[in-house]
């Protein structure tokens, strides 16, 4: 389809007449529509469009249809064709106008004198059409437009009901819309608003209809460089303004844009009037904004706008106003921060917490002040994501179980507080905290703040702790353990100038006897403190592990090394635990352990590679208790051989029967080399590197430790007389000499012997043998020793053979080596056997760690 289609079908129209003719031309408009949206520029198709249209407008007038020819009209309009683009077509459609229109003239009329200011004259002549039922729909826009001029120019002439009567005159055309008119008119009705209190601007906005925003109406402009606010967010504005009462959902449903979008039209007001009251110090007027604001929108959903208002409260609320932030923040709702309130936020070279975290924080600082009983499971939800963003923040844990004690969510909070007694094991106010939510458990309760009390030396912290301990121990009829509380408290009380609580002379009283011999309570709390450390750590194993060293480091205090024997290490301080001070090298303990994961940064194999990140356990000991096992009892059994012994350091070198190298002073055992010795070992971490150690060394028989060590089968895969000695092969890593002097065997090459034996690196990284044993063996090995047969094709070192001889007396050159497939086959063979020529055998070959050489020889 194209424009000759069109200018086709108009050429078969004419010799058409009636309802052919008009299905004709009505079949080339619907084409020209179709090519007109595809491009309305094209000149071409314009003027297509617009000659099937004239003809269609001819005909209609035609059979006086007014009705469809007046919109066709109209659309032939809309095309824009000027007198410059097409003199013949204007012309024609200037004919046309008065033939469809017989009050053309007289709109044309009012439109010039409402352009040149006549406005009065240009209503009149509207409104006269309107009494004569003269004023078409056409017309409409026109009509609007004078409206619009006419409360625009003379507003100021205009009384209220006047401007509310042409409003309701201009509602009720049936004019474009959306369109710039609708819109203009829209923007007059809310600069109208702002001076008239009886206009209900929501209301004639519902009647707008909020659905014909153009989007240029929900954007801003820019004018000269200035930013201009887009007209729905000055609509927005001024219905907060004017305290207007609106139904937002209604707005959500009929504006065409995202609703939180719309809510932040009517949040972001209210954040600049929070600024501006507090930059006044109008606070008699900015608190209840804050309360009118969470009344009228925290109900919908979370938007910047909503979050940046939340940081005013955060900021504003301080201090004396500081108990104001909970309960907005409660209004507010946390379920209503967005993703971005959980980042760090970066200012030049500062970088600042979450909003979120700062909210939670300040709402803390607010329930710790309360004493009344309220539902705080609102807040919840919070600290659980918080947590789970920002797990290594203790204290985010610390608060979120407090709040579980204020609601007397005590298993909750105690779940909490053995997590928090892993990490501030050392804190006294972590004990004490979990103290507050134990009940019906007197003796438990004791030993969490006898646990408190010892972990803290400033008195002035343990007021309460005192009090409450010596509460529990007159409930426990312990009185004189009570006395000592109170002369403590009050010996604290009495220096620092400090007030005594009442409950102090109510415990005092209470008591009948107030003298008693005990100056302190260390023995009591030893006895109460396991309870509560078997409480908080229920949930970790025991394990078993060996003091096996101890000294003093730089600082002069005393250090101690644990171990298990295999992966636990770590090393306490002395002063620990009370049960390490007469501990003696080799005794064993039972600690609950709490494994750490450290994760660190490490350098890849190859610097061009990311960094790797490893993870590394720290084990904490918790709790300690005694073990009835002998010294070193739980370290594994190890064997070895002394190798060497050096005499000057008196150092003796060994290797044990897995092939590792130890090293251990010499002693009254007073060692040799070929001692064999058992002895309990561990491996130990010595920078960075893991070495093995051991401790109770004994001397054994050798028939008690020669069969813990390595036993192979190995083939004599040559024997040297002159050098009193034989080689072995075992594979083909692994092979050794063994001297006559150590063994009466006297095996051949090709036999097979039974070897114990250790194994070390050398200093070319090679594995050297150390034989503890050797025997002759039956059993074989078929990886190093085979029979073979085939061919045996002979070799010469130099080129030239010497297979044929003219007669007797020439000199025979014998071959140098042979070969049966990959066989070698050495000179003397050949020589034993007489071999000159390639011939069939069967033989016998050994292994020889890179290659196979056969030792006998039967010709076929």
């Amino acid at each position: 389809m194209d424009t000759k289609t069109i200018f086709s079908l108009r050429n078969q129209a004419k010799d058409l007449v009636g309802n052919d003719k008009f299905i004709k031309l009505s079949e080339g408009l619907n084409i020209a529509r179709v090519l007109y949206q595809e491009d309305k520029y094209d000149e071409w198709i314009k003027k297509a469009y617009a000659w099937v249209l004239i003809d269609l407008c001819k005909y209609l007038i035609q059979i006086n249809n007014t009705n469809q020819l007046t919109a066709l009209y109209k659309e032939l309009v809309d095309i824009g064709i000027e007198e410059y683009d097409d003199h013949i077509i204007y012309s024609q459609i200037v004919q046309l106008r008065p033939k469809i229109d017989s009050n053309y003239y007289v709109i044309q009329k009012a439109e010039d004198l409402s352009k040149n200011g006549n406005h009065s004259e240009a209503i009149q002549i509207f409104q006269n059409l309107i009494i004569q039922n003269k004023l078409e729909e056409v017309h409409h826009e026109a009509y609007g437009w004078i409206i619009y001029r006419y409360l625009k120019s003379d507003i100021n002439q205009l009384n209220s009901v006047q401007v509310r009567t042409f409003l309701r005159d201009y509602m009720n055309l049936k004019n474009e819309r959306p369109s710039m008119l609708h819109s203009m008119i829209l923007n007059f009705a809310l600069n109208f608003s702002k001076s008239n209190n009886d206009f209900k601007f929501f209301n004639f906005f519902k009647l707008w209809d909020p659905s014909n925003l153009r989007p240029d109406d929900l954007k801003d402009g820019n004018k000269d460089g200035n930013k201009i606010p887009s007209l729905i967010s000055r609509i927005c504005r001024e219905f907060i303004n004017s305290k207007a009462d609106i139904d937002l959902n209604f707005l959500f449903d009929s504006i065409k844009l995202d609703n939180n979008k719309i809510l932040d039209f009517f949040r972001e007001p209210y954040f600049w009037e929070l600024m501006n009251l507090n930059k006044e110090n109008k606070f008699n007027h900015l608190w209840p904004l804050f309360n009118e604001y969470v009344t009228k929108y925290a109900s919908y959903d979370s938007s910047k706008w909503h979050s940046e208002i939340l940081i005013l409260a955060e900021r504003f609320m301080k201090e004396n106003e500081e108990w104001r932030f909970f309960e907005f923040f409660k209004q507010w709702n946390p379920e209503k921060l967005r993703d971005e309130d959980w980042k760090e936020t970066k200012k030049d070279e500062f970088t600042y917490k979450p909003l979120a975290i700062k909210a939670l924080k300040k709402s803390f600082e607010c329930i710790k002040k309360q004493n009344n009983e309220q539902d705080l499971n609102w807040i919840i939800p919070a600290y659980h994501k918080a947590i789970n963003l920002f797990p290594d923040d203790e204290w985010l844990l610390r608060e979120k179980a407090l709040i579980h004690i204020k609601s007397k969510q005590f298993e909750e909070a105690i779940s909490i507080y053995k997590k928090l007694v892993l990490e501030l094991a050392n804190s006294y106010y972590i004990w004490s905290e979990l103290a507050k939510c134990i009940e019906n458990n007197n003796k438990l309760k004791i030993g969490l703040l006898a646990k408190a009390a010892s972990l803290e030396k400033n008195e002035d912290f343990l007021g309460e702790i005192r009090l409450q301990l010596a509460k529990l121990f007159i409930d426990e009829n312990l009185v004189e353990n009570a006395i000592v509380e109170l002369n403590t408290y009050k010996s604290s009380r009495e220096k620092s100038g400090k007030s005594f609580k009442e409950e102090y002379f109510s415990l005092r009283n209470s008591i009948a006897v107030i003298e008693t011999n005990l100056i302190h309570n260390y023995k009591v709390y030893n006895n109460y403190i396991p309870i509560a450390e078997e409480f908080a750590y229920a949930d970790f194993e025991w394990y078993e592990v060996v003091l096996v060293d101890q000294w003093k480091n730089d600082k002069g205090k005393d250090k101690m090394l644990f171990i298990n024997g295999n992966k636990i290490e770590f090393v306490l301080s002395k002063s620990r635990f009370n049960s390490l001070k007469n501990a003696n090298l080799g005794q064993v303990f039972n600690f609950k352990l709490h494994q750490q994961i450290i994760k660190k940064e490490v350098e890849s194999t190859y610097s061009w590679q990311p960094k790797k990140i490893i993870e590394e356990v720290k084990y904490i000991p918790l709790v300690i208790k005694l073990s009835d096992k002998q010294p070193y009892e739980i370290l594994e059994d190890t064997f070895a051989y002394v190798e060497y012994i050096n005499k000057e350091k008196q150092i003796v070198h060994a290797i044990t029967y897995d092939n590792v190298e130890i090293f251990f002073p010499q002693s009254n055992n007073n060692f040799q080399v070929g001692d064999f010795i058992t002895a309990k070992k561990f491996n130990k971490i010595i920078k960075g590197e893991k070495r093995t150690e051991i401790r109770e060394i004994k001397k054994i028989e050798k028939s008690l430790a020669i069969n813990h060590f390595n036993k192979s089968i190995a083939l004599v895969d040559g024997v040297n007389n002159d050098k009193q000695l034989f080689h072995f092969i075992i594979d083909k890593n692994t092979e050794g000499i063994i001297k006559y002097d150590v063994t009466s065997l006297r095996p051949n090459e090709g036999d097979f012997i039974e070897i114990v034996y250790s194994k070390k690196k050398d200093k070319s990284n090679k594995f050297r043998l150390n034989v503890l044993e050797v025997k002759k063996s039956s059993e074989v090995n078929p990886n190093l020793k085979r029979n073979i047969s085939g061919l045996l094709s002979v070799k010469y070192k130099n080129d030239y053979d010497f297979y044929e001889f003219d007669n007797e007396n020439d000199t025979v050159e014998l071959p140098d080596f042979g070969f049966v497939g990959d066989y070698y086959v050495p000179k003397y063979l050949l020589e034993k056997h007489r071999i000159y020529n390639d011939c069939n055998i069967n033989a016998t070959a050994i292994f020889k760690g890179d290659k196979w050489k056969v030792i006998s020889i039967v010709k076929i």
